[in-house]
């Protein structure tokens, strides 16, 4: 019998998303974040940082699919790739399945994550013993920040804007991000989502405007994040998103629970008046 406790998460005024936990499975403090492990009725496995879903068992695949493959599918030839943030491994996942990367490099702030998936998600965690990924446990503002045309790709699975995350969303860092990527590299991150009050979008997107020839919205389907649609930005100094190597998109897609080969450009149609953040 569940118990009669729910968490919930509120996002934007007047409009909650709950979950009710059959388990608490883990509560801690780490030296940047509180982190949880909590049970669900719903959704299994559910992973909480400052009170917010980062994911669940139930739609994690979604996410990590959606912020890896469009990218990597696109680029001709990535050999070197970093994520920032990630240390849950499911964009690490994801990233293994191409066997032409060279090097995977995670950087994660909070080693605490890592452990705490480790335990409670090691499925996903697996993935960061392979050969291929270096675990660095750093500030990512700092180790991007020392890189010079050193990725083909670079992943933001970051948290928002708050706590240890601020500066990974401010022009420094944006233009570090520029400064560490090879030519016609690409830079990935999630951005919260266009019915989010917050405004990070505009913001975002105007700065990174400001250092990439390309920049754009896409978005995909996530029911236990807010709104239940999220998005993520693409910026590039001459990579066409649309453009792909159809054997190995063929190949990935058939790896995915979610990603198809008609998302490489759907997923690019995002509302219209979301399309004035990018004018």
């Amino acid at each position: 019998m569940p118990l009669d406790i729910w968490f919930g998460e509120q996002y934007i005024p007047g409009m909650k998303f709950s979950l009710q936990i059959t388990k608490p499975l883990f509560s801690g403090q780490s030296r940047f974040q509180k982190i949880d492990v909590i049970e669900t009725e719903a959704v299994g496995r559910v992973l909480l940082l400052d009170g917010h879903i980062m994911f669940s068992e139930f739609d994690e695949f979604i996410y990590h699919e959606m912020i890896v493959h469009p990218a990597l599918l696109a680029h001709p030839d990535a050999r070197q790739v970093c994520v920032i943030g990630g240390g849950d491994g499911g964009c690490i996942r994801e990233l293994l399945k191409y066997p032409n990367l060279k090097s995977i490099v995670l950087c994660e702030i909070d080693e605490e994550v890592i452990r705490v998936c480790r335990e409670y998600f090691s499925a996903m965690t697996k993935s960061l013993s392979d050969p291929r990924v270096t675990v660095n446990i750093e500030d990512a503002v700092d180790y991007i920040g020392r890189q010079r045309n050193e990725f083909d790709a670079i992943i933001g699975d970051t948290i928002d804007p708050t706590g240890p995350a601020v500066a990974l969303w401010e022009a420094p860092f944006f233009a570090s991000v520029k400064n560490a990527l090879r030519p016609n590299g690409i830079f990935v991150s999630q951005i919260e989502s266009v019915f989010s009050p917050h405004g990070v979008i505009p913001k975002v997107t105007k700065t990174l405007r400001s250092y990439f020839k390309d920049c754009r919205l896409y978005g995909a389907t996530i029911p236990t994040y807010p709104t239940g649609y999220w998005n993520f930005v693409w910026a590039s100094d001459g990579v066409d998103p649309f453009s792909v190597h159809d054997g190995r998109q063929k190949e990935i897609a058939a790896t995915c629970r979610y990603y198809t080969p008609e998302h490489q450009r759907a997923a690019f149609a995002i509302p219209a008046f979301s399309q004035a953040y990018l004018s």
